[in-house]
């Protein structure tokens, strides 16, 4: 059985099972570490540390699910303080290894980095078209490709442990990015059916593959222009068709109404404010 087979079984059987133990990269971790020593921490402090992981987000917003929370920040105040702290503490307490091979060590922080990037585009874009409770396009931004860091977080843990035993036995980088492509989609469906989100933010993670030409101003319409635009602006693992994702763009300019000036104001800063320190 190939390695993406394994992987998407083992992901599977444990999203089934409800045991999915999701650890932190080390510069997220190091930050929630900081928060939860703060004594005075604020619930902004709360919100911009658990929006850096797409994972804890989501996390966050499940465990709140029930309570009418509609956004992260919503979620955080409804879960409290205490919550939220014990969140941080016991992902952060779980750290992924950084991989030896430094070109999957970049292309793992850009996961994480382009997971972000769709969910603010999202939100931004979501908040010039008109799309009705935009703070929801910023949840099914982090969902759109939550499968990505799953499997990036499965390959690093079992990098970690065939390296104590035979570092030479581990695959190459080009081949790693191949199995995170191959196995991500139907990982983040399951767990966005699995954790319950809500049918708008379930129907992103399930119809991503084209705009809905029916319903111009949907969430699924916000997440699609925002993947697009975060490949147009390079933050993006893997290889992108720089004609057909400039007609993606071109298409969700239409449907949503956005201009050149729009894009330029949804854009703006997204890469560094993006950036895993």
């Amino acid at each position: 059985m190939k390695l993406a087979e394994q992987l998407e079984l083992i992901l599977d059987n444990r999203i089934a099972q409800d045991n999915l133990t999701l650890p932190l990269l080390p510069a997220i971790a190091a930050r929630a570490n900081d928060v939860v020593r703060k004594p005075d921490a604020s619930i902004k402090d709360l919100v911009a540390t658990v929006e850096l992981d797409p994972i804890l987000a989501a996390l966050v917003m499940r465990q709140a699910n029930g309570s009418g929370a509609r956004t992260l920040e919503q979620a955080v105040s409804k879960l409290g303080h205490q919550k939220i702290r014990s969140i941080l503490a016991e992902s952060s307490s779980h750290r992924v290894m950084e991989s030896r091979d430094s070109k999957s060590a970049d292309a793992t922080r850009l996961i994480w980095e382009h997971v972000r990037a769709v969910a603010i585009l999202a939100q931004n874009v979501a908040v010039l078209a008109g799309v009705e409770e935009p703070e929801l396009c910023y949840v099914a931004g982090l969902l759109h490709d939550i499968g990505k860091p799953v499997v990036a977080i499965m390959l690093l843990e079992a990098e970690a442990q065939i390296a104590q035993r035979n570092p030479k036995l581990w695959i190459d980088a080009d081949t790693w990015i191949g199995v995170i492509e191959r196995t991500h989609r139907k990982i983040g469906v399951n767990l966005a059916k699995k954790w319950q989100f809500s049918e708008e933010v379930q129907k992103s993670v399930l119809e991503f593959s084209d705009y809905d030409a029916a319903n111009r101003q949907s969430i699924a319409n916000a997440v699609h222009f925002g993947n697009a635009l975060a490949k147009q602006l390079g933050i993006y693992l893997g290889e992108v068709s720089t004609d057909d994702n400039d007609a993606q763009v071109m298409v969700g300019r239409s449907l949503l109404g956005i201009d050149d000036d729009g894009i330029a104001r949804v854009a703006a800063d997204i890469k560094s404010r993006c950036k895993l320190v």
